[in-house]
């Protein structure tokens, strides 16, 4: 026997398999029954992870700002209080 398809595509050991597995899928789908808040959990399951998310990201903006801030503030307290390198020469009248 041989496996090579035939002028309608299919093959001379399984003419129905398609319409077979099709039909097969189709009554086990129609068993299923989804469950009746099955939406409404998903939805805050998916509302909860988005708030979380947006307090992380918001907790991480202001760490990195606070950080920012104190660090500029410690590089301007020890900044040198003398003249800099370059002399001050009062305007010319």
């Amino acid at each position: 026997m041989s496996n090579s398809p035939g002028a309608d595509g299919r093959t001379a050991d399984s003419p129905d398999t398609e319409h077979l597995l099709r039909e097969a899928l189709e009554t086990l789908a129609g068993e299923v029954r989804p469950a009746p808040d099955a939406y409404r959990a998903a939805h805050g399951d998916w509302q909860r992870r988005e708030r979380r998310r947006r307090l992380i990201l918001a907790s991480l903006i202001v760490v990195v700002f606070a950080l920012a801030v104190v660090l500029g503030l410690l590089v301007l307290n020890h900044a040198p209080t003398g003249p800099g390198p370059v002399p001050h020469q009062p305007p010319s009248p």
